[in-house]
């Protein structure tokens, strides 16, 4: 899951948002730019997103969202062979795993159906979808670069340079990605004039029948381009679209079977009132491509119980193992009912009972972190008395910094790292101020990686280059120790909610 470090000072530890501080008609541009400078609280908490009435599209909340958190997975070299031949988005080492490749590689339908209007091409290459999620592998092309590299987003030319990719998918003509828990990945090729990207989309929370159609579709935002036809309602449920707008904008369609994911996927309603939230468990899905609890809020609570409760919670199978839940975005809609969908690990079909244990936080003065050594693996933090934290690897690269561990129990949210000196001063590359933090999951250990990487910009919105000071040598020099912080919880086994899957 891709953590652009903690964006906003007022989002305490328990991800709260004081949406007067930051309303989203919020300069897009320049989130992009500061995102990764700001870093000031001790945990990567959730992050909530409103859909208030001041959105007219479900777009522009999926884009703040992919900007404050969004998931992403490390492809291995392995991986990129195994379906490299088979999804085309995969044949580079640029790409990155959403999903177990080995379960893209068996259900994957390659499509091929290609678009052009004016200098542009969209092709839509693979999809792969059950009943959880629906990736939708596509690639544009241009006759020109799509972008320039290395240009301020100040500069007056950046926007006829840089090009905006606004695509829309719908599944029986109903827009997909309407709920939480949504991945969009990519990457130029060939001089910035191709760009291979994939859609994750979270569908767990839609009636998609097996035999659909699917619709891609993208307004190329770029100046002086012939095809642009600007329509707010391209992205709402309400509209269709016509025939005259397929002729202005890249358009392709498929008809998709996902039949025969069905008999690995296991779909359980259960409708279940948990008190502690006033919200419902929904339904539980086991499924190839990912396992998902589904919780409703209703409508008519807007507390701040309510909204901070929504994920607060500890998840347990019929042997007491804790089942780590990913730590993605939320969602909360303030004029309908609203889904979160959670997905998990260390599960399959085969689970028996799924147990809901909520959790709270403790009034605590200040936040402790246990300190070690780092040099010899494993390396144990005992962060409460339900988790731990084990790291079983760390390496140091020029600009980069990896973490290998799992979750020992339950561990809440991803883990608060210090990065340290012999001193007990950051050690991050190049600071705080100029690194990133992306978490990979590694699905086929149940493990994860922290990446901390070196990505700092001028005041013009210009990357600076990668200099000697964070070299591999002189992280090395600097980074000797690692501290996890602790986490200050408390587990509330009166409220708890058993729910029996056979």
């Amino acid at each position: 899951m891709r953590k652009k470090r903690n964006l906003f000072k007022e989002l305490d530890i328990k991800g709260n948002y004081d949406s007067t501080k930051y309303p989203f008609d919020i300069d897009i541009q320049k989130i992009t730019k500061n995102v990764n400078n700001k870093l000031n609280s001790v945990y990567e908490e959730r992050k909530i997103y409103m859909k208030h009435k001041i959105f007219k599209t479900a777009v522009l909340s999926a884009i703040v969202t992919s900007l404050l958190a969004t998931s992403v997975f490390a492809v291995s070299p392995a991986g990129q062979k195994l379906i490299g031949n088979i999804i085309s988005y995969f044949n580079n080492g640029n790409a990155v795993e959403i999903t177990d490749v080995k379960e893209l590689a068996k259900y994957n339908d390659t499509i091929g159906v290609s678009d052009t209007k004016g200098d542009y091409t969209l092709t839509l290459d693979n999809v792969a979808t059950d009943d959880n999620f629906i990736h939708v592998f596509y690639t544009i092309t241009s006759e020109k670069p799509l972008k320039t590299d290395n240009i301020s987003i100040y500069d007056p030319t950046y926007e006829e340079t840089n090009f905006n990719i606004f695509l829309g998918c719908r599944l029986n003509g109903k827009l997909a990605g309407a709920s939480n828990h949504n991945t969009d990945e990519g990457y130029y090729l060939n001089g910035n004039t191709t760009y291979k990207g994939v859609k994750k989309y979270n569908i767990s929370s839609m009636e998609v029948p097996d035999n659909f159609k699917l619709e891609l579709y993208s307004e190329i935002d770029v100046i002086k381009s012939d095809i642009i036809n600007k329509n707010d309602n391209f992205y709402s449920d309400e509209y269709n679209i016509t025939d005259k707008d397929k002729e202005n904008i890249l358009y392709v369609s498929a008809d998709i079977n996902k039949s025969k994911t069905k008999v690995n996927t296991i779909t359980k309603n259960v409708n279940k009132e948990l008190k502690f939230s006033n919200s419902e468990l929904e339904k539980v899905i086991f499924s190839p491509f990912g396992n998902q609890i589904i919780i409703k809020n209703k409508i008519d609570d807007h507390s701040e119980n309510s909204i901070n409760m929504i994920d607060s919670f500890v998840l347990y199978d019929e042997n007491g193992t804790s089942l780590d839940v990913l730590n993605t975005d939320l969602s909360f809609n303030s004029e309908s009912v609203t889904r979160n969908s959670f997905e998990f690990l260390k599960a399959n079909s085969d689970t028996k009972q799924l147990k809901i244990v909520p959790f709270s936080w403790k009034d605590v003065k200040t936040i402790d972190s246990v300190e070690n050594k780092i040099g010899k693996y494993p390396i144990i933090y005992e962060v409460s008395e339900y988790g731990k934290v084990v790291v079983t690897d760390i390496r140091i690269s020029n600009g980069k910094i990896e973490i290998d561990y799992y979750k020992d129990g339950f561990v809440a949210y991803d883990p608060g790292f210090q990065l340290l000196d012999e001193n007990g001063n950051n050690a991050e590359p190049g600071g705080k101020l100029s690194c990133v933090l992306n978490t990979r999951v590694n699905y086929d250990t149940n493990s994860y990686t922290a990446v901390y990487e070196y990505d700092a910009y001028d005041d013009n919105g210009v990357k600076i280059p990668a200099g000697e000071n964070v070299s591999a040598e002189n992280i090395k020099k600097s980074f000797t120790k690692l501290a996890v912080f602790k986490n200050y919880i408390e587990l509330d086994y009166k409220n708890a909610v058993t729910v029996d899957l056979n």
